[in-house]
């Protein structure tokens, strides 16, 4: 498989037969000079999934709902939190999945967890391999913005959701988290207290702007818990795994 970061928080999963898109903000372009979306993702012939966490406007653009007028192929999978936040009532074949209800079909099964801010998050299992999209799941503490004891509640409600994930998944795949520099000097910490509580094989970063130094940062923690960080240095960049 290739995963493709396009930007934000926005993963692109491509295997065969099939495409998985989490989160899309806006298109980029490739190294060739064409968009990664319109131009290359959009004329594939492959099955394409459209995952969107919550209706955040850096998570959800309203532009993939014209997506399934030029790919017939395209199925929807949102939070049921998008339903209710965004006009999506004349569009066809969206699946909206509220905290723990499933989607299955022939080629994978997506169940949906929570998360510390709106929306949810999804945990996608394809031929056994588990993937996770955390959407803005994250330990969002602010301790350097609020008291001690704010903080404290902020980071229980995150340890909260992370302890349910656990109770359901024991291995991914590939874990896709938030890793935001605007938290202060303890930023790093929910991603940190992700890969203690779930064993992750490889991790990707997300929401962390144009802060690459600081996201990769993360590198040096994960390999302390046996997880493959994979490094993110720009837009458009592609890992084979």
């Amino acid at each position: 498989m290739t995963v493709t970061y396009i930007f934000h928080s926005c993963y692109l999963l491509e295997f065969d037969g099939f495409s998985l898109i989490f989160d899309f903000y806006k298109d980029e372009k490739r190294g060739d000079g064409r968009f990664w979306i319109n131009d290359y993702l959009l004329q594939k012939s492959d099955d394409l999934y459209v995952f969107c966490t919550h209706s955040h406007s850096d998570h959800f653009n309203p532009e993939i709902l014209k997506w399934g007028a030029k790919k017939s192929n395209t199925k929807y999978i949102f939070s049921k939190e998008v339903m209710e936040k965004r006009e999506t009532s004349v569009y066809r074949n969206i699946v909206f999945l509220d905290k723990l209800q499933v989607y299955e079909d022939s080629r994978l099964k997506v169940k949906a967890f929570g998360s510390t801010d709106a929306g949810g998050s999804f945990l996608v299992n394809v031929s056994g391999q588990r993937f996770f999209h955390a959407g803005d799941l994250n330990n969002w503490h602010w301790n350097e913005e609020v008291s001690k004891l704010e903080a404290a509640g902020y980071e229980n409600s995150y340890l909260c959701q992370l302890e349910l994930l656990a109770e359901n998944v024991d291995q991914l795949y590939l874990a896709m988290v938030p890793i935001d520099p605007r938290l202060g000097k303890d930023y790093m910490r929910g991603a940190e207290q992700f890969v203690n509580r779930i064993s992750t094989d490889y991790f990707l970063p997300m929401h962390f702007g144009e802060n690459y130094e600081k996201a990769n940062a993360f590198s040096r923690y994960a390999k302390l818990q046996n997880t493959k960080y994979l490094n993110v240095h720009k837009k458009g960049q592609s890992f084979e795994l």
